[in-house]
């Protein structure tokens, strides 16, 4: 992706995509909808502290792109007036064995593993975005938490429903299979479901809380028995 003389030096241009970079992660999905509203977007792509849009050039005129996302740039140092879904409260279970990570990742944050869940349900989290699998959501939390490493060792398997945590950045496993993020619990919802008029449970911008289960609680509500 080159960067576009005519833009600002915070948004960068290709053949077909405009990306919106070094963004405040609390605007992003404000953005994101501010783009919908405009209309003329083929694709809208929340990131990290990103927005990137895809447009299609046999229908939109070069100029009309720019000044979209010049305009775009322009509120994100505005007011906010994003409508901001509701909060979504996912059950989580933090019994070892679906924290494997528990030990290290306490050790590394600085305290005692039996104080990890309670401190990771008491923080606020947000959808950053969604990646990775289809509907992976990536938490972010405005605490100062030390970096995590990823797993030196990735796992062939991770179950679906799996919380790894690097940091200030939570991920949800939405799928089985292989992953790097150190798994500190598990929540019972199920994050993407293809039949469903809106697949993804979450969404870029959501406030999330984590409810703390017992490992009976949890099987019951998932269907299976302690």
């Amino acid at each position: 992706m080159t960067e576009a003389n005519t833009l600002p030096h915070d948004i960068y241009s290709a053949d077909d995509w405009l990306m919106i970079r070094a963004l405040p992660a609390a605007r992003i999905a404000g953005l994101a909808q501010a783009a919908a509203r405009q209309g003329g977007w083929d694709e809208i792509v929340p990131g990290l502290d990103s927005l990137s849009l895809s447009w299609n050039p046999s229908r939109s005129a070069l100029a009309d792109v720019h000044a979209h996302a010049a305009s775009l740039l322009i509120q994100a140092h505005e007011p906010s007036v994003a409508t901001q879904p509701e909060t979504a409260v996912l059950h989580i279970c933090y019994d070892a064995a679906w924290a494997p990570d528990a030990e290290i990742v306490s050790e590394l944050l600085g305290m005692d593993m039996g104080d990890l869940p309670a401190w990771h349900s008491a923080q606020t989290w947000r959808v950053a975005m969604l990646g990775f699998q289809p509907g992976f959501a990536y938490l972010v939390c405005d605490t100062a938490i030390p970096d995590i490493p990823r797993l030196a060792d990735p796992r062939s398997h991770v179950e679906a429903g799996s919380v790894g945590l690097l940091g200030r950045q939570c991920g949800l496993y939405p799928h089985a299979g292989p992953g790097g993020w150190p798994v500190i619990g598990r929540i019972a919802e199920t994050l993407f479901d293809p039949l469903q008029p809106s697949p993804a449970l979450l969404s870029p911008g959501q406030a999330v809380r984590f409810e703390r289960l017992d490992r009976a609680a949890f099987d019951s509500l998932i269907g299976h028995h302690a």
